[in-house]
């Protein structure tokens, strides 16, 4: 219903899996993991009527103890998605590395130093490799990963409705997967039992290039949260079960309790949602004079 709804296809992941039709929600569904920043910016909601679905319980507790009213933990689609997919038949055939550097967005331009990231992971990984490059960076030079026969892939902006599926096979299909952040991804993958690694800004070696206070924040965070984490010192089993609790593996409902929060049970709930989405949409073009539903 709001623009981020259905950012990287949350909601088409929970369509497949109620075997509904994809079609505006009445609920406010949190589309990726929250950094330190974000979850601090969580304050009162103007449509509290409407439930936001958020992912873990630390998130639920923090929104309960603001006063935030209807919320509702359903766990990650990603979760969802692990149930519609065989991941087992594509794992069959992993092998190699998939990296996933720290990419741009169209609030943040971030910049990675290539040639130091393909050392850094040849020296750490076995081949063959894959680079996951967001839309917002296909402009840049990546010719560094074409001269060292890298497979460069790309799931599209984030209002893809396919993008979380194309992100699952892409890792399923791989061995290892390098983060150089702490990022969404990372938890999708220990999910999914891949041999997880961070490469991360040193004193003498920069990967990331541009600042990132926020980042920095979210990697003291979970350095306290799970000690050990940012120096690879977890074990797979270990990183799997922080990432049953990040992605609300035990939170999981039913086809017809999804079928039920995201109102595809009223068809009044589906007009009002289909009119308070474009209120939303003129809103947050009136602010970036840009159409962030197709970011």
């Amino acid at each position: 219903m709001f623009v981020d709804n259905n950012w990287y296809g949350q909601r088409t992941v929970l369509s497949k899996y109620c075997n509904k039709k994809d079609s505006y929600a009445f609920a406010a569904i949190q589309h990726g993991m929250l950094t330190t920043a974000q979850e601090e910016l969580l304050g009162k909601r103007r449509f509290s009527i409407i439930p936001y679905l958020c992912w873990n319980k630390r998130v639920y507790k923090k929104l309960k103890n603001q006063g935030i009213k209807n919320v509702k933990i359903v766990g990650s689609p990603f979760i969802y998605l692990d149930q519609i997919i065989n991941s087992k038949v594509i794992s069959n055939q992993k092998k190699g590395t998939i990296v996933f550097p720290s990419k741009s967005t169209y609030e943040k331009n971030r910049e990675v130093n290539y040639s130091l990231l393909i050392k850094e992971t040849e020296n750490l990984a076995p081949g063959p490799y894959t680079v996951s490059i967001y839309y917002a960076d296909l402009h840049k030079d990546l010719s560094e990963f074409k001269k060292k026969n890298w497979k460069i892939v790309t799931f599209g902006k984030r209002s893809d409705k396919n993008f979380l599926e194309k992100n699952y096979i892409e890792i399923s299909k791989n061995e290892n997967v390098i983060c150089t952040s702490i990022n969404t991804v990372f938890f999708y993958a220990s999910y999914l039992k891949k041999n997880l690694k961070f490469l991360l800004n040193k004193k003498d070696k920069n990967l990331i290039l541009t600042d990132d206070k926020n980042q920095d924040s979210t990697q003291i965070f979970y350095e306290k949260e799970y000690p050990g984490i940012l120096s690879n010192n977890l074990t797979q089993d270990q990183l799997y079960q922080i990432a049953v609790r990040e992605l609300g593996g035990d939170h999981m409902k039913t086809p017809d309790e999804i079928v039920k929060l995201l109102g595809w049970d009223s068809n009044v709930k589906k007009i009002i949602s289909y009119f308070i989405s474009y209120y939303m949409d003129i809103k947050h073009y009136l602010i970036w004079k840009k159409s962030l539903r197709n970011d």
